[in-house]
């Protein structure tokens, strides 16, 4: 319904995909009570009560859940956006309640699929992604920009085939050197170490969860040379393609 799901946690402890895998739509998930392992790309959270976990689209994710455990999964397409959004929170009582409220009723809009549901549905989405929003720490130098949103979306449609910051600074109609200053100022890092940081996210990805050969990653990334993908690789990661596949290597 509105391209909006809202299910109990419960249900989907035994998923039908049990290994890691990605979405193309996010998925929030709310932890009202039990404990588990999450992990989120390459990252283990341990799982308990008003936790908040927020799956972007793109990202990989396996979860082990241990018996008791409850809470909401709200999964929803990629219209609506955090800006600001880690993977993980845990929030005070109070705030946590607040979405509690929210996404249960949006469960149960969900479940009835009463007449104006789709509609309630979107609201209730846009109140709850609002509250979430204003919960989720800020860094001390982020700023909610246009440059710097319009930046990130580019470089999350981009990334793969484009490494040069004179082509973001292009497309946003602007220098690379005011590119750069925006960036480092509300980021505290380079759009180059923004783009680098994107990239290698999605080689790690590859390396760890496909069964695509090295090569065929490097070219699926945008080098037309294995070789100098594994030097790239090598000089960020501070070990080869292939030590790190073995070292994550799922697939």
């Amino acid at each position: 319904m509105s391209g909006i799901r809202v299910e109990p946690l419960e249900v989907r402890v035994n998923p039908a995909v049990p290994f890691p895998h990605r979405h193309d739509f996010w998925q929030i998930i709310l932890i009202i009570s039990g404990t588990g392992i999450h992990q989120i790309d390459f990252n283990p959270y341990k799982v308990r009560p008003r936790q908040i976990f927020i799956i972007k689209p793109g990202q990989v994710h396996r979860w082990k859940m241990n018996a008791g455990i409850k809470g909401t999964i709200l999964e929803y397409g990629r219209s609506n956006q955090l800006i600001h959004s880690p993977d993980e929170l845990t929030l005070p009582e109070n705030e946590f309640q607040i979405l509690k409220m929210l996404i249960t009723i949006m469960q149960s809009e969900f479940t009835s699929r009463g007449p104006e549901a789709d509609i309630s549905l979107r609201s209730l989405l846009t109140s709850f992604l609002i509250q979430l929003e204003r919960h989720t720490p800020k860094t001390g130098t982020e700023k909610s920009t246009t440059i710097l949103e319009s930046f990130k979306t580019l470089v999350e449609k981009n990334f793969m085939k484009e490494h040069r910051v004179e082509f973001y600074a292009d497309k946003l109609g602007m220098t690379s050197k005011a590119l750069t200053m925006q960036v480092t100022r509300a980021l505290g890092k380079s759009p180059r170490a923004v783009i680098q940081d994107r990239f290698m996210m999605e080689a790690r990805r590859y390396l760890a969860f496909s069964s695509m050969s090295i090569s065929e990653i490097g070219y699926e990334l945008g080098f037309e040379d294995a070789n100098y993908f594994t030097r790239f690789f090598k000089s960020y990661e501070k070990m080869t393609p292939a030590a790190f596949r073995k070292k994550n290597s799922t697939a």
